[in-house]
């Protein structure tokens, strides 16, 4: 429950400060432009001259009065010279031709000749459109009439009301800017200057939920010592500040799952991050997260990790692989051997410069080869910027960028993502990957088919947005030829030269595993965090048991 109000208070106050800038930058403009620029009133004629009205003019009251019952109220005015009586009766308003007896019609030439009497600048009309039901310009006004365009500096429109002959507004581009500056402050997207409706209702019941997840999250804060300068480390701070190799990627933040140590002889109750993360089997085995707790004498904890340890790696050969993947391959420069486990992955020190000082960033890479080879190949996805704006990926690019004998500094073996060795005779190995989750999976099917001669072929569906991005397409065919691998390629992008499987590789995957007795399936998944989120909920939608299903999310 807290996990979800963390990630829901984070996401609000996305919200809330994306509409706070708007609000100060809608009320900045406002200042700057005044009430006078934003009216669209730049050329509006607002004084109005009235000529008398002769006696044969019009025509006697009581000759108009019997068509109306109910009289409240009645005005006699000219337009354009001729008289026209304003008329308020029970039911509504009625202008009438004084000379005729008749509605008050409105021609376009009239249209256009009251505009020009309500315009004071030096522009000229280009254009009258009728219009049926008023504009979306005006609030409140959809009744027939006319639009009168004139061509000036402002771009100006007049309205004309038809039934009535009046001038309803003036609107210009500056006033476009305004409205939209209104709707941003105001939230009201529908044009009505209305400040009481339901979008701003929810943005204060937002605010107050902001507030209130503030508070209980300000409460557990204190409660745990969070703000205590005198406070216990955690685990996680407590083997960084001693030098020992413990991998994380959330920065303590209990979401990316990598910072595991084992708690022997008990192990306090898991937190909310941990059970979301860890599988039952883990939390029985007693293993934590160790950003999650804190040094308490009453416990015994070791890291997981006890193989890892600093090296320098030495690269030997740059491949590319697909337009988007390069494979690296490095050996470590004192000439030690790394021994580690298909499956783990090494965190690399990347230099990165920080205005005049240069920092260490740390990016995880999963080995992509099984152990017992003297070279460590590695599958790196270069992250080009999206724009000239943006800094490309800092990791690929600085790895991807490296010449042949540079080296790089790095630490592991690090990461449990590794084979259910005691099931792998018996269970039919099932692998779904995408993108540069090659990596890890490739390590593993070279592994599994190293250890033990299954009854049926490993199974293999990797997905791809096109044919060029397929890695290691000819290997994996290879394999199949030999039947000792079912390979499935899929890619997501329409190809009518493609004669394979197209659509979302978890979709594939999913027709397949209903086949299957999925009791007796152990499936292990690598990919974007898309891909990885909607193959995790796809196992968990047909029945294949967490306990069967291991992943890897890079620590995203």
């Amino acid at each position: 429950m807290m996990r979800f109000l963390q990630w829901l208070h984070r996401w609000t106050s996305l919200i809330i400060i994306i509409q706070v800038l708007l609000w100060i930058i809608s009320g900045f403009y406002f200042s700057l432009a005044g009430h006078h620029a934003m009216s669209g009133h730049h050329y509006f004629k607002m004084e109005h001259s009235h000529s008398p009205i002769g006696t044969s003019q019009a025509l006697d009251w009581p000759q108009i009065s019997n068509q109306f019952s109910d009289i409240r109220d009645v005005q006699l005015r000219t337009i354009l010279g001729t008289p026209q009586y304003v008329i308020e009766h029970a039911d509504g308003v009625s202008y009438i031709d004084a000379t005729t007896a008749q509605p008050w019609s409105t021609s376009e030439e009239m249209a256009a000749t009251l505009a020009q009497e309500s315009y004071s600048g030096s522009g000229e009309i280009i254009g009258v459109t009728p219009l049926t039901e008023g504009s979306d310009e005006v609030n409140g006004w959809r009744e027939p009439g006319y639009r009168v365009d004139i061509r000036d500096d402002l771009n100006t429109r007049i309205y004309i009301d038809a039934a009535s002959g009046t001038v309803v507004e003036h609107r210009n581009t500056p006033w476009l800017w305004a409205d939209w500056a209104f709707k941003l402050h105001f939230m009201d997207y529908s044009g009505e200057r209305n400040f009481n409706h339901l979008l701003i209702v929810s943005a204060g019941v937002m605010m107050l939920w902001f507030t209130l997840s503030g508070l209980i999250l300000l409460g557990r804060n204190l409660v745990r010592g969070d703000l205590n300068p005198w406070r216990k480390q955690t685990y996680l701070e407590f083997f960084q500040t001693q030098q020992k190799t413990i991998a994380s990627a959330c920065g303590g933040g209990g979401t990316c799952g990598l910072c595991k140590v084992r708690f022997q002889g008990g192990a306090p109750s898991p937190t909310d991050s941990e059970q979301a993360i860890l599988s039952t089997s883990e939390l029985n085995e007693g293993l934590r997260l160790s950003c999650q707790h804190r040094l308490n004498k009453n416990y015994n904890v070791g890291l997981t990790n006890t193989d890892a340890r600093s090296l320098t790696l030495k690269l030997v050969h740059n491949r590319v692989l697909t337009p988007s993947i390069h494979e690296l391959t490095f050996v470590p420069a004192n000439g030690v051997d790394l021994s580690y486990q298909a499956g783990q992955f090494m965190q690399f020190f990347i230099p990165c410069d920080a205005g005049q000082n240069t920092v260490t960033v740390h990016r995880n890479y999963s080995f992509a080869t099984a152990s017992g080879q003297p070279e460590l190949t590695f599958t790196v996805r270069k992250m080009p910027a999206p724009n000239t704006k943006c800094q490309p990926g800092i990791g690929s690019t600085y790895l991807c960028g490296l010449q042949m004998g540079e080296t790089v500094g790095a630490v592991g073996p690090l990461g449990d993502f590794l084979l259910n060795t005691a099931t792998l005779g018996e269970r039919q190995q099932v692998f779904i990957g995408g993108g540069a989750g090659i990596a890890p999976l490739r390590a593993l099917i070279q592994d599994a088919l190293e250890r033990v001669e299954t009854a049926h072929p490993l199974q293999f569906f990797y997905g791809a947005r096109n044919r060029s991005e397929l890695c290691y397409y000819d290997e994996f065919i290879a394999l199949q030829e030999q039947q000792r691998l079912q390979y499935h390629p899929v890619i997501s992008e329409q190809d009518d030269t493609w004669r394979g499987l197209s659509g979302f590789v978890h979709e594939i995957a999913k027709a397949w595993i209903q086949t299957q007795d999925v009791q007796q399936l152990d499936v292990y998944v690598c990919g974007p965090p898309a891909m990885l989120a909607a193959t995790r909920a796809m196992l968990d939608e047909i029945g294949v048991a967490p306990e069967q299903v291991r992943y890897d999310d890079f620590g995203i």
